[in-house]
C-alpha cells in the first residue's frame, strides 16, 4: 500500500510541474468590435402649453406652471436641447431693447423667482442651445437625463422695452433630445 501511495504522490508532484511549464506559454488578444445603437426619444407629460401673465412693456413674467419633459428613449442618456424663434416685429435677443424681447428657461422642480434666471447662461437663441452645468440649470438638470427621467422647465419672458406692438403673441419654444 505504501508503493500505491509514493506512486500516486510522484505523479502528483509530476503533475504539478506540468502545470508550471504550462504557464510559460505566449497568450494573445482578441479586438472585439461592438455596435450599441438607440434612439433618442423625448415627450412632454401633460400640456405642452403654458401661459405667462399679462405684462406691461419692459416688464417680465415667469410661466405659472413648468412644462414637463421626459426621456422616454429605450436606454439613451439624454441631454436636452432648447431655442426659441423672433415673433414678428419682436427679436429674440439675450436682454430686451425696443422691439427686442428675451426669454430664459431653468430646469427646476418649483417655479423658481426672476433672479434664478441668469443671462446669458439661461437665455434661449435662434440656435440650438444644450443644457450644461450652469445653461438653464437650477435644482435639475437637462443635462445627463436619464431613461424615464423627466424635468420641469420653466420660462421668463422679458418684454420689449418700448414697441409698436401689443397683444398676444404665440411664442414656439423648441425642445430636442440629444446625447
Amino acid at each position: 500500500m505504501n508503493k500505491k501511495l509514493l506512486a500516486v504522490a510522484i505523479t502528483g508532484l509530476g503533475l504539478l510541474g506540468l502545470g508550471t511549464s504550462a504557464s510559460a506559454l505566449n497568450f494573445a488578444n482578441a479586438n472585439l468590435k461592438v455596435t450599441v445603437n438607440g434612439d433618442l426619444s423625448m415627450t412632454i407629460v401633460g400640456s405642452p402649453d403654458t401661459t405667462l401673465p399679462a405684462v406691461l412693456v419692459g416688464g417680465s413674467s415667469i410661466s405659472g406652471s413648468a412644462i414637463v419633459v421626459k426621456n422616454d428613449s429605450l436606454g439613451m442618456i439624454e441631454t436636452f436641447t432648447l431655442k426659441s424663434f423672433d415673433s414678428g416685429t419682436w427679436l429674440l435677443k439675450d436682454v430686451a431693447g425696443p422691439n427686442e424681447m428675451a426669454i430664459q428657461a431653468l430646469f427646476n422642480s418649483a417655479m423658481p423667482g426672476a433672479g434664478d434666471f441668469v443671462v446669458p447662461a439661461d437665455s434661449l437663441t435662434l440656435v440650438d442651445k444644450a443644457a450644461a452645468p450652469g445653461i438653464f440649470e437650477g435644482d435639475q438638470s437637462g443635462a445627463g437625463v436619464n431613461p424615464n427621467g423627466e424635468r420641469s422647465i420653466w420660462f421668463k419672458f422679458d418684454a420689449p422695452t418700448a414697441t409698436n406692438s401689443t397683444g398676444s403673441r404665440d411664442l414656439t419654444v423648441s425642445i430636442v433630445a440629444g446625447l
